[in-house]
């Protein structure tokens, strides 16, 4: 455990918000930068300390901070629905069109999808006629994408992967992995380094903002240590727009009624009506952003 400056601004000096325990016991304190208000994990687990929360079960039994069955057909079609709807609400089809105007005969456009799990957005990707690549750390994701699905798999951190930026990319994704990261503003720079002019960052997390505030302890995203960083939503934007990035299209998504199996016909009515009402009023607690590189 380590006391660190604030990622986004350097700064030392932070509020306390509370502390929260995690399921093996240690106790994990939440604060806000008085600077720029990037609300955080500090002192902060360095990667070893992390890395034990994120064995086979976080992706296999169903709790509040992983999966049920990460791997089943039932759990990627839910995924795969989620981020088709996430890429129609930022127009992500038109830039897609625009860009594919512009290739040459037998060229296809490329993407890159960072902390992709077991690679269900990679897959997407290729079925579209994507040159298409995953990058992950986590041992039974990378096999399961390779070996089920026979995709094209970097298992590597990426900050050390590929210093040289031989690889370039159209599209690179962040798929509600910043806030897994101990460097996501340098993880950010680099990508600025692998996306190709006029190429697209997509990325999506968990958005501190009213409703995290009124769940404290219990909101559904405060999974400690896993979840290091927790971004507002103008605080996002104004670090994306400071690495240099450009024509920023976001919105905000999700009540925090999860969905549950055996749910009653009203709690499925409210949570479709709340779900609506904060996407309209721009209160979710999960916040989409793409992004460009300059031409």
């Amino acid at each position: 455990m380590e006391l660190i400056p604030c990622n986004s601004c350097g700064e030392n000096r932070f509020r306390p918000i509370l502390t929260k325990e995690s399921p093996l016991g240690e106790s994990f304190s939440i604060v806000s930068c008085v600077r720029c208000g990037l609300v955080q994990v500090n002192p902060q687990p360095d990667f070893l300390a992390v890395k034990k929360y994120y064995d086979d079960s976080y992706f296999t039994q169903r709790t509040e901070r992983g999966y049920d069955n990460y791997y089943s057909d039932k759990l990627r079609t839910e995924i795969s629905r989620v981020f088709q709807l996430n890429l129609k609400d930022l127009d992500f089809f038109s830039w897609e069109k625009d860009r594919n105007s512009f290739l040459l005969p037998g060229e296809k456009l490329s993407s890159l999808d960072i902390g992709c799990a077991a690679g269900y957005f990679v897959a997407y990707q290729k079925d579209r006629g994507y040159e298409a690549f995953g990058i992950e750390i986590a041992d039974g994701p990378v096999r399961f994408a390779r070996e089920t699905l026979k995709l094209n798999i970097f298992q590597e951190n990426f900050l050390d992967w590929d210093n040289q930026f031989q690889k370039q990319f159209d599209v690179i994704t962040l798929w509600a992995t910043i806030e897994h990261l101990h460097k996501p503003k340098e993880t950010l720079e680099k990508i600025q380094k692998h996306l190709k002019p006029g190429g697209v960052l997509i990325l999506s997390t968990c958005r501190y903002g009213l409703l995290a505030k009124l769940g404290g302890k219990n909101w559904r995203y405060l999974n400690v240590p896993e979840h290091l960083y927790y971004y507002s939503y103008k605080g996002l934007k104004n670090l994306l727009l400071s690495l240099g990035f450009v024509k920023p299209v976001s919105f905000t998504y999700g009540s925090g009624m999860t969905s549950r199996a055996g749910a009653s016909l009203f709690f499925k009515l409210r949570k479709r009506v709340m779900d609506q009402l904060v996407k309209w009023f721009q209160l979710g607690d999960m916040m989409v952003y793409m992004v460009r590189k300059m031409d």
